[in-house]
């Protein structure tokens, strides 16, 4: 695909069609007045399930998870031994065991809090485009609640991200990606990656007893960062499955706003094939997150599954 050429225009159907008309009900027009915003009109349900497309986990998902699960009991069941030996009490051993799902609970919380206080949060009446985009696609994905979206205001945004508290599912939009959708007129560039967001609520990455299940991986170098590597793979092939023209749109986590529409996709895909050396191996296995080039490999030519760990 050419940097600067845009991708080729195809007709509204499925989720790209829900897409578009969220940009054609809900944008805002440079002459309205911005002190009465206007909500995106509802976007009508299709009649076929042309977008409600299958969207498989990546291969090395399950087996992964299932060592993080497993990794964390064995953790666990030394941790409590060691406590026993040295207590002799089953009230000491076992006591840690509240306290530090109690803990998990507060710091997920506290997080969510923080979203919630400094954050910009997307509504039917603030962003309407965004709001109904996240509706479409949580819809399209079968999610029976959309989940609730916040515009990070941080000077230097992470990644977007995608997590739960209780019952609550949010997404985090970093203003890069944010500025990208909305002030670019660019949706497809916000859509994607908005997507691969509802890809992680809808595949049950964001649970707290899956967190808590794989909490001890995380201890271990290597282990909790490749279960993190393959769940991305995880969730861009949910965006793909609804938004397959739209892939291009990582492109923006590589040159961010000002410079994506100037990356070859292809050309970075392309590297994976003749990058080598023993220090970007290392750093491959310790991310937690696939590398850019890789990763547009993969979403680039679908025959191939996202390399995990070589």
């Amino acid at each position: 695909m050419s940097p600067t050429t845009p991708p080729e225009s195809h007709p509204a159907t499925g989720s790209i069609g829900r897409l578009r008309s969220c940009s054609l009900h809900g944008g805002h027009h440079p002459s309205e007045p911005l002190s009465r915003p206007r909500a995106a009109q509802p976007v009508e349900p299709a009649d076929d399930h042309e977008d409600l497309l299958p969207a498989p986990a990546h291969p090395w998902e399950f087996p992964l998870y299932a060592v993080c699960v497993g990794l964390t009991l064995a953790l666990a069941a030394v941790a409590l031994h060691l406590l026993w030996t040295v207590t002799g009490s089953p009230l000491w051993t076992l006591a840690p065991v509240p306290a530090l799902l109690a803990a998990c609970w507060v710091a997920r919380g506290l997080r969510y809090a923080r979203h919630r206080a400094e954050s910009v949060k997307v509504s039917p009446t603030q962003f309407p485009e965004t709001h109904c985009l996240v509706v479409s696609l949580s819809e399209a994905m079968g999610l029976a609640r959309p989940p609730e979206a916040y515009v990070s205001t941080e000077r230097r945004p992470r990644h977007t991200d995608a997590s739960a508290h209780g019952l609550r599912r949010y997404l985090v939009l970093s203003h890069d990606v944010f500025h990208a959708g909305e002030h670019e007129r660019d949706p497809e560039a916000l859509a994607f990656l908005v997507a691969h967001q509802i890809g992680h609520v809808a595949a049950g990455h964001t649970g707290y007893w899956r967190r808590v299940a794989t909490l001890g991986a995380e201890l271990l170098p290597g282990a909790g960062a490749a279960l993190s590597r393959v769940q991305e793979y995880t969730a861009d092939n949910h965006a793909h499955a609804h938004l397959p023209e739209a892939a291009h749109a990582v492109r923006l986590l590589v040159g961010g706003r000002h410079l994506y529409r100037r990356v070859n996709m292809g050309e970075m895909a392309d590297r994976t094939r003749t990058d080598r050396g023993g220090s970007l191996l290392l750093y491959h296995l310790l991310a937690r997150r696939p590398g850019n080039a890789r990763r547009m490999a993969a979403l680039r030519d679908r025959s191939r599954r996202g390399r995990v760990f070589l």
